[in-house]
């Protein structure tokens, strides 16, 4: 289910020092800033008109899949054939998408059930926390002439085999079937991420003769899941524009707080910003940019000289880990919008 949360401006609070300092909490107004001299403020401010956008951090269900393929062999090695002969089964049946007569297994001069089995490549999954839906097994297949030859998908989990149903079929067209597990054979509930990781699969087949083989030129699994995104980069945006007043030279400092510390603790695991201003002094440095957390606070910007027409302040990166995958865990009065206050100093 979607999780979705509007939220209000922020109050505005400015206030006019006569040392002059000034200082600001983010909202949508324009203000002077404390004083230049006798001919009038030393510099005016204003809230960037391209925030962050905080709201799309809120946790939000998703639906993805991903296909696994072979990547080794699996504990089952018995089909007696492969084209062409050098390599392994499992690079016979790995193409995506599938080259039929191009590379292939068979059961050529064998004519009793025999099995194949395949390891794959991990689930890599969302950045977050997922619900495996369930897993799928595809395999494509064909008889080397005009006889019937039986197959079945098969799996192994948790040590045990388990297998589909068997499918009869006639021809040499490449036919692509597969078997749906929404849960685990082996524990009758929800795949969970270490089973998926340890799934083996594969086919067990029968040819018609010694001399009427079946043909299996791909395996695969198809791996559907629900994930909230829990942790990722923090949304990119503008916070303030700082204009100097056009007569005023002098050496600014500029300090960016977090107000709401308390509220944000209970929201985030951690919350890490990477706050960069325009012709800062900081901005000619590597980094280019100051590190603004929960744990901290507070970041600091140096302007010499006030030059510049304006310096803008604003949000360039960052990484962020919520609580959960569901506000309602959260803490009571949380938010997951920081709030900043500025404060401009003359120097």
């Amino acid at each position: 289910m979607k999780k979705k949360l509007i939220f209000g401006g922020m109050v505005l609070l400015a206030l006019v020092l006569t040392t002059g300092t000034f200082a600001y909490t983010y909202s949508f107004n324009t203000a002077t800033l404390g004083s230049y001299m006798a001919e009038g403020p030393f510099a005016t401010y204003m809230p960037s008109s391209q925030p962050p956008n905080w709201e799309s951090i809120l946790p939000e269900d998703e639906n993805g899949s991903e296909i696994l393929v072979p990547v080794a062999a699996g504990d089952d090695t018995e089909l007696p054939s492969q084209f062409p002969d050098s390599g392994e089964h499992w690079d016979k049946v790995d193409e995506q998408p599938s080259d039929d007569l191009d590379t292939y297994v068979s059961t050529q001069g064998d004519k009793t059930w025999i099995r194949d089995f395949y390891n794959l490549s991990n689930l890599s999954g969302a950045v977050g926390e997922e619900t495996i839906n369930g897993v799928t097994i595809y395999f494509r297949f064909a008889a080397g002439g005009d006889y019937t030859i039986k197959i079945m998908a098969a799996l192994k989990s948790n040590g045990e085999v388990y297998e589909g149903p068997t499918l009869t079929y006639s021809g040499t067209d490449f036919v692509t079937e597969s078997w749906e597990c929404p849960v685990n054979p082996s524990t009758g509930e929800a795949w969970t991420l270490d089973e998926v990781n340890d799934l083996q699969a594969g086919i067990t087949v029968r040819g018609n003769s010694k001399t009427n083989p079946a043909i299996i030129t791909q395996v695969y699994v198809s791996v559907d899941y629900v994930f909230s995104q829990t942790q990722g980069e923090v949304p990119h945006g503008g916070l303030f524009v700082i204009t100097p007043h056009p007569d005023y030279t002098g050496d600014m400092l500029v300090k960016i707080y977090l107000t709401n510390i308390s509220e944000l603790l209970k929201a985030y695991k951690y919350i890490n910003m990477k706050v960069y201003m325009s012709n800062s002094l900081e901005a000619d440095k590597t980094p280019n940019y100051q590190v603004l957390a929960i744990e901290t606070g507070v970041v600091v910007f140096n302007i010499v000289g006030g030059s510049a027409e304006s310096y803008t302040v604003q949000i360039t990166g960052g990484s962020y880990r919520v609580m959960s995958d569901n506000p309602d865990e959260w803490g009571t009065g949380w938010s997951i919008v920081p709030e900043f206050y500025c404060e401009v100093t003359q120097r």
